[in-house]
């Protein structure tokens, strides 16, 4: 093999890493539970924030702060949205 075709193959694998770093960061945009908008956590009281950080799966926390969120919407009493989830009521 010529040096010319070293030089294309090597200028083929690079060009092949770079694409599929591309194609990796498409299915890689996985956020860490530090990394939560703070925004969205400033609303909902500390312990039922507690309760969805239970979990040790990003999407499972995010799942539960959106199912608290959304029982406050229909409830707008955070009382009855710690029962509903089995903590109790804070009085």
């Amino acid at each position: 093999m010529s040096d010319a075709a070293h030089v294309l193959w090597a200028i083929v694998a690079v060009y092949a890493v770079w694409r599929m770093t591309a194609v990796a960061e498409l299915f890689a945009s996985v956020r860490l539970p530090e990394k939560l908008d703070a925004v969205q956590n400033t609303d909902i009281p500390e312990d039922l924030m507690a309760l969805a950080m239970t979990y040790s799966e990003v999407w499972a926390q995010e799942d539960t702060l959106k199912a608290i969120r959304e029982r406050y919407e229909q409830l707008q009493n955070w009382n009855r949205v710690r029962s509903a989830f089995g903590i109790g009521s804070i009085g």
